[in-house]
């Protein structure tokens, strides 16, 4: 189990919307991948999952309206 910081942004460009919503949050997850799975179900497997070098984890799907996940280790 690691813990991570997870920022969670929602991007609506449909509804005109100026400014993304975002949160923050703290959890200690096994995987990073039944995080996603939990919050989003059937579209799961539509995600973009990036691993980055210092070990930073994102997540993106856009259908018109646009979901960014991204874990940093604490």
């Amino acid at each position: 189990m690691k813990e991570y910081e997870i920022t969670s942004t929602y991007l609506n460009g449909c509804a005109g919307a100026a400014y993304p919503q975002t949160d923050f949050e703290e959890a200690t997850l096994s995987d990073t991948d039944d995080y996603i799975r939990a919050k989003h179900g059937k579209d799961f497997e539509k995600f973009k999952k990036e691993v980055h070098s210092n070990g930073q984890i994102i997540y993106t799907y856009d259908c018109g309206v646009t979901y960014i996940y991204e874990f940093t280790a604490l």
